[in-house]
C-alpha cells in the first residue's frame, strides 16, 4: 500500500492523523476483537458521532452480548466521543479507500452488521462489505440536491452502491427523494428524521422543582448555562437591559466551571447585584436578581424552570452543551455565532421555530427580551419538544432495524 503509507505519513505531519494510531488507518487494528456478536457504526467524524453513544447504550440493554465498534474518519485530538461511549463499545479510525486496508479491517474485526451514518459513500469500504456479504443499514441517510448533482455524473457507480444498502433510513424528505432518483430501491429508502443526541431528558429532583418554583412564583426567569468567564459580561449586561423592562428578572447563571461559582458570585456581589449562590444553599428569594448555580448534575432542574436558555460557549468558548438538552425539556434557546461541534444541531432547531441565532453578540439582550413574552416562548418551545420527541421516535426505529437483522442472520 504505498499510496496509502505515503498519505499516512504526509496527513500525520500535518496534524491531521494521530500517529501513535496511524497503522488504523491501514486496517491495522490496535485492539483485539470482543467475543461474541459485533456491529459496526461508521460515521465520517466525531461530530457526526455524537448521536451514537446514547443509540449504543441502549442497544447494550436490550442486547446484553452485543459489542459495538465506532469507526471515524476524521483525527480529532479531543477524543470526546472515546469519553462518551459505554464500556461495551469501542473506537478506531476507520481504513482509507483503499482496497488492502479495507480487507484487513474487515478480516480482523469480522462484524456482523454494519451500520452506515456517514454522509459519503465510500466506494472501496462499501464494496468490501459487498464482497463479505455484510449487510449494510444506512441511518441518517443524506443526500442533498446538490450532492445528487455530483453523483449524477456516475450514474453507474451511485446505484451499485446504494443497491448495497438493506434498508436506508432517510433523514429528510429531499434526501429520501434524491436516493431513490439515484437507484435506491423504493421498498428500501423510508423517511425517518434525524438521529439525534440527548433525547433522554436530563433528570431532576421533583420535590426540589415544585419547591423553587413556589419561590419564584410569576416571576420571569432565564437561564443562562455553561457560560465561559469571558462571557460573562455579555451574560450581565444582557440582563442588565432585560432588567430594565422587567424589574423582576431573575438569571440563573450555570458557570462553566463549578468550582468558579464562589468567586463570580463575590464579583457580582461587588458589582452591586443582589446573589444567591447554590452552593451555600442561599435562598433566591423575591429580593435575589441573580442565582447562581454552581452545583452540579442539576441541569435538568433548571432547563424545566426556565423558559428561555442561552446556551454558552456559543459566543466564546470552544465546548457548549448540547442544545437538545434544553430542547427536549422545552426551553427556548438562544445561541451565537460559534456552535462549534453542534452546529448542525443548533441550525436544525432554529429552522424548526425551536431556537434562534444571535449573530452578533450585541443583539441578545433584544432577543432575550423579545422572548420573555410568554406567548412566544411557548411557541418555540412547543416546536423543541416537537423535534425532540421525533428523536426518540428514530432512535426506536433506529433499534428495531437492528434487532430485526441480527435476528435474521441468526446471530
Amino acid at each position: 500500500m504505498p499510496w496509502a503509507h505515503q498519505q499516512l505519513v504526509i496527513r500525520s505531519e500535518a496534524g491531521q492523523e494521530e500517529p501513535a494510531r496511524g497503522p488504523e488507518r491501514l486496517g491495522e487494528a490496535s485492539l483485539p476483537r470482543p467475543e461474541g456478536p459485533l456491529v459496526w457504526f461508521h460515521t465520517g467524524g466525531e461530530s457526526e458521532a455524537m448521536a451514537l453513544p446514547e443509540l449504543i447504550a441502549r442497544l447494550g440493554l436490550e442486547r446484553e452480548d452485543l459489542n459495538m465498534l465506532v469507526t471515524t474518519e476524521r483525527f480529532s485530538p479531543h477524543h470526546q466521543l472515546e469519553a462518551l461511549l459505554p464500556q461495551t463499545a469501542l473506537h478506531q479510525y476507520a481504513p482509507y479507500e483503499v482496497p488492502q486496508a479495507v480487507e484487513a479491517f474487515l478480516e480482523h474485526w469480522k462484524p456482523d452488521l454494519a451500520v452506515w451514518a456517514d454522509r459519503s459513500l465510500h466506494p472501496v469500504m462499501l464494496s468490501g462489505m459487498a464482497e463479505e456479504n455484510l449487510p449494510v443499514v444506512m441511518i441518517d441517510g443524506r443526500m442533498p440536491d446538490e450532492a445528487g448533482q455530483r453523483w449524477r455524473w456516475r450514474p453507474g457507480m451511485v446505484k451499485v452502491l446504494l443497491r448495497q444498502f438493506s434498508h436506508i433510513l432517510a433523514a429528510d424528505a429531499q434526501s429520501a427523494r434524491n436516493l431513490r432518483r439515484l437507484g435506491a430501491s423504493s421498498h428500501r429508502v423510508e423517511l425517518s428524521g434525524y438521529l439525534q443526541e440527548g433525547s433522554a431528558p436530563l433528570p431532576y429532583v421533583e420535590s426540589e422543582r415544585d419547591y423553587l418554583a413556589d419561590i419564584f412564583a410569576a416571576r420571569p426567569v432565564w437561564l443562562a448555562v455553561s457560560v465561559a468567564p469571558g462571557e460573562e459580561t455579555l451574560i450581565i449586561e444582557t440582563h442588565r437591559q432585560a432588567s430594565r423592562r422587567s424589574h423582576r428578572l431573575m438569571l440563573i447563571l450555570v458557570p462553566e466551571c463549578s468550582s468558579d461559582g464562589p468567586a463570580l458570585a463575590a464579583r457580582l456581589h461587588e458589582d452591586g447585584w443582589r446573589v444567591a449562590l447554590r452552593s451555600t444553599d442561599d435562598e433566591p428569594g423575591a429580593d435575589v436578581q441573580i442565582l447562581v448555580a454552581d452545583q452540579p448534575g442539576e441541569l435538568g432542574l433548571w432547563y424545566r424552570l426556565a423558559p428561555v436558555t442561552v446556551m454558552g460557549q456559543t459566543f466564546e468558548g470552544q465546548a457548549p452543551r448540547n442544545p437538545h438538552e434544553a430542547a427536549a425539556l422545552g426551553s427556548a434557546i438562544l445561541f451565537g455565532p460559534h456552535p462549534a461541534r453542534f452546529g448542525e444541531r443548533f441550525n436544525r432547531l432554529a429552522e424548526a421555530g425551536a431556537a434562534r441565532r444571535v449573530p452578533d453578540s450585541s443583539k441578545l439582550g433584544d432577543e432575550l427580551e423579545a422572548l420573555l413574552s410568554p406567548e412566544r416562548a411557548a411557541t418555540m418551545a412547543a416546536a423543541a419538544w416537537e423535534v425532540s420527541t421525533s428523536g426518540a421516535e428514530v432512535s426506536d426505529r433506529i433499534c428495531e432495524l437492528i434487532m430485526d437483522t441480527l435476528d435474521r442472520r441468526g446471530v
